[in-house]
């Protein structure tokens, strides 16, 4: 049993020897730019374009909420979707002169894609902040958690006559 023992312990060293006596690197080596040339600048990420708030238009207003009670800014608000693909959100009670959040959107048979534009906003952290269904005269809107967390509420609009 001893022998056992001592040739599997002796084994086990020989192939450690092995594994660490290797002349390959073991771990990953920067690459050396040629002599000559400086590595580019890191650009930063372009901004999105979004379409001014101008041309022919529909506005919604609110009708009810969609799954819980909404505060009375939502009560009080409406959507406007022009037909360049901005949009505004409007909450005329907010402050003295009302509050409007801007952005753009895309329809696709009456699934409605809603991107906020907020400051600084790049090409890489686009994402929907919003997704709307379009069925008849009414337009149901419901945010991504991020904008939940931001206090903004599902809501059910309907086209103003």
């Amino acid at each position: 049993m001893k022998t056992t023992a001592e040739c599997g312990a002796a084994v086990v060293l020989l192939v450690l020897l092995t594994a660490c006596s290797s002349s390959g690197p073991t771990s990953p080596t920067g690459t050396t730019p040629l002599s000559g040339t400086t590595p580019p600048a890191a650009l930063p990420p372009p901004q999105l374009t979004f379409p001014p708030l101008s041309g022919p238009s529909r506005t919604f207003i609110f009708d009810r909420d969609v799954s819980y009670p909404v505060r009375e800014y939502t009560r009080n608000s409406r959507v406007v979707l022009y037909e360049n693909g901005a949009f505004g959100l409007r909450y005329p009670s907010i402050g003295e002169a009302g509050y409007e959040y801007r952005g753009q959107y895309q329809n696709a048979n009456g699934a409605i894609m809603f991107l906020f534009e907020f400051q600084g906003r790049s090409v890489g952290s686009a994402f929907n902040d919003a997704t709307g269904t379009l069925k008849g005269d009414s337009l149901t809107v419901q945010y991504d958690w991020n904008m939940r967390m931001a206090d903004f509420e599902d809501a059910v609009y309907v086209l103003r006559p």
